[in-house]
């Protein structure tokens, strides 16, 4: 876990990203759908180097979409 720009908690690597939304919108949700794609391709444990903010611009619109 990293800290995000309030200092709280929040995911660190793609696969962290990948369990969260999973546990929110399901593991058939688009937005696990993307990350697993890039978990494929760049690995579990790779670090997210954006601000989680910026994750959460991405990916909260993909988690509502069914």
């Amino acid at each position: 876990m990293r800290t995000d720009e309030n200092g709280n908690a929040c995911p660190a690597t793609l696969g962290e990203y990948r369990d969260y939304c999973a546990a929110i919108g399901g593991k058939n949700c688009k937005a696990v759908k993307f990350l697993e794609e890039r978990i494929a391709r760049d690995g579990r444990d790779e670090p997210v180097i954006v601000e989680d903010s910026q994750m959460r611009f991405v990916l909260m619109p993909m988690l509502l979409q069914k």
